[in-house]
């Protein structure tokens, strides 16, 4: 629970998972372990929050009992698209086959930008090494993992950036800054022209 007066929203964008999903894929020579690559994601998408002030997906962070998750992208390998807006997810990467996940197209990068993409390199040259063992080891051990008791529990970034000594201010100044981009999303939608045909 948040004590900042704009809880922090951030959108799930597909198409840039699937590219930071890719891009990881790639490293690992075209396939992986379906939950490794969701613990690298995971750890991409932190340091992201406490380097940009931003996540690299846009999905939900959660605590499962075998360590920390992205959410959505989990139950996307997991279960299959929840609505229109996952397809780009599934353009680029394969369902799950024996608990491994493949690369179906060659790598793009129109979505993230140069800093993301050496992020992922990072994380990757950090990690791309361990099995799904050792990194739920690691996620584990993180400030923000705590027991779900077999379930699972959702991890905001406010706690993440509290854990990690951010203040209040500054929580409070980023919940502020995502409100004010999600205003002006809206107002431009608003104001898009009727594109219907008339003849």
């Amino acid at each position: 629970m948040s004590d900042n007066k704009h809880p922090i929203r951030v959108g799930f964008n597909a198409k840039k998972a699937a590219q930071a999903a890719n891009k990881l894929l790639t490293l690992s020579n075209g396939e992986r372990n379906y939950m490794e690559l969701v613990k690298l994601l995971y750890l991409a998408d932190r340091e992201a929050w406490l380097r940009f002030e931003c996540p690299i997906t846009g999905d939900r962070m959660a605590a499962l009992p075998h360590g920390l998750v992205l959410s959505h992208i989990l139950n996307l390998i997991r279960c299959g698209p929840g609505s229109i807006e996952d397809g780009p997810w599934f353009d680029v990467v394969s369902a799950p086959f024996d608990y491994k996940v493949k690369s179906l197209q060659p790598f793009e990068n129109d979505e993230l930008s140069g800093a993301e993409e050496r992020l992922l390199e990072e994380i990757f040259s950090l990690h791309g090494r361990k099995d799904w063992r050792q990194l739920s080891i690691l996620t584990h051990r993180l400030p923000e993992w705590t027991d779900p008791n077999g379930s699972s529990l959702p991890v905001s970034p406010e706690q993440l950036l509290k854990l990690e000594k951010r203040s209040n201010s500054d929580i409070e100044r980023i919940a502020y800054e995502f409100a004010t981009y999600a205003r002006l999303d809206d107002d431009l939608e608003a104001s898009e022209p009727d594109t219907e045909l008339v003849y």
